[in-house]
């Protein structure tokens, strides 16, 4: 294959991705932009997902901005989430931003609830989720990158506080709750500490 067929490959996958990956500034001048909004119609809000492991050190891309929150917004969405929420695009420089309003209604609402309540708020204005929520809430998701991404943030040091994670969860939906997650969560720790032959993408302390 000749150097510019290459090219007209890899300028059509750019050109019809759907999702293209978004800078951090990018995610967070749209987060502020919808915060903003909620600010106005009085609703709690907090970033999540990838955009909140952006700003917990991870460089793991992210094609979207998760926020949850205690209510939908006014606007009308590009279509509404199955587990409780709406879609929205937003257009920020020449970017179109997809931003995820996440309103949980089904079995992991209180989750996201206790999330909210318990979010930080940065100088810039901005509210971020806890660490430990970040960790709960992506163990409760169960996707492969966001056990990695668990893995990196128990990697990193003094970010996250295991015992609160224990805390939080049994305080949120009972001893039960805790049970059900102690035995993943204890090997995603072993992963994280290099305490296992088990191989992961976090593996090495490098």
């Amino acid at each position: 294959m000749i150097e510019t067929e290459y090219q007209r490959i890899v300028e059509h996958i750019i050109q019809s991705a759907a999702n293209p990956m978004i800078a951090t500034d990018v995610g967070l001048e749209a987060a502020q932009k919808f915060g903003e909004l909620a600010a106005q119609e009085e609703i709690e809000w907090a970033l999540a997902g990838g955009l909140a492991m952006h700003l917990y050190g991870s460089q793991r891309l992210t094609k979207d901005v998760n926020i949850i929150a205690s209510k939908d917004l006014s606007l009308t969405p590009k279509y509404t989430l199955s587990f409780g929420g709406s879609s929205y695009t937003l257009q920020v420089g020449k970017y179109e931003v997809p931003i995820d309003w996440i309103v949980r209604s089904d079995g992991y609402e209180k989750f996201y609830r206790a999330a909210l309540n318990q979010a930080i708020k940065l100088r810039n204005g901005l509210r971020l989720i806890t660490p430990e929520w970040l960790v709960i809430l992506k163990y409760n998701a169960g996707r492969q990158k966001d056990l990695d991404d668990i893995v990196f943030l128990l990697k990193e040091q003094k970010l996250v506080d295991r015992p609160t994670v224990k805390r939080k969860v049994v305080e949120t939906a009972g001893e039960d709750a805790w049970l059900t997650m102690m035995a993943g969560f204890r090997r995603l720790c072993d992963l994280a500490d290099v305490r296992t032959s088990e191989p992961s993408k976090y593996y090495d302390k490098d």
